[in-house]
């Protein structure tokens, strides 16, 4: 097991963040695993619209319009 750890800087030096965890055998293979599943949904490719017969759904926002 190996103890790993991540450091997120603030500006202020009371405000850091230290993240630390053990990396085990298993937590590398969820990992892994992990990676293999996000490529398979990557490589479905865009989600297709499906038809709606009826106007009982939220209206799509379009991404011109900022609010």
């Amino acid at each position: 097991m190996v103890l790993k750890s991540h450091t997120i800087e603030k500006k202020e030096e009371s405000r850091k963040q230290v993240w630390e965890w053990e990396e085990t055998p298993e937590l590398v293979a969820a990992i892994e695993q992990l990676q293999k599943s996000s490529q398979a949904v990557k490589d479905l490719g865009p989600v297709k619209k499906i038809f709606v017969p009826n106007s009982n759904h939220a209206p799509l926002r379009s991404k011109s319009k900022v609010l």
